[in-house]
């Protein structure tokens, strides 16, 4: 099965904004840092997209490594090329940083989810 990138492109967009990549370079203010853009990304969405952005990181790093560069083309389409001018590193390296943040925010979503669960069921 072919993967689509959604929530990776998704995440690409909040990447993007964070950094205020649409603006030029002397009119950026403050940015935001990496973990505020990924922790802003993780309120908005569920326990199942935060998982599948780490399985399209963890694919698009695996692809990368193996000299398979069709993900690129993907984020090129969506104008989203933007990482080694922004971070000074290519976009399998600064995924291998975050999968430690996206990791950690798909642990506290399954445990809000499980305390949710507890929760509705101590009603009864």
């Amino acid at each position: 099965m072919k993967r689509s990138y959604g929530e990776l492109i998704d995440f690409m967009k909040a990447l993007g904004d964070g950094v205020l990549d649409y603006l030029p370079e002397d009119q950026r203010g403050d940015c935001l840092t990496i973990e505020e853009i990924v922790e802003q990304w993780m309120l908005g969405k569920s326990y199942w997209a935060a998982r599948s952005l780490k399985a399209d990181m963890v694919c698009y790093i695996r692809l990368h490594r193996s000299g398979d560069y069709s993900v690129d083309e993907v984020l090129f389409w969506y104008d989203l090329c933007f990482i080694p001018e922004r971070f000074g590193v290519e976009e399998h390296v600064l995924f291998e940083r975050m999968l430690g943040l996206i990791e950690a925010g798909i642990e506290k979503k399954k445990k809000a989810c499980f305390d949710t669960y507890i929760g509705f069921l101590s009603r009864f």
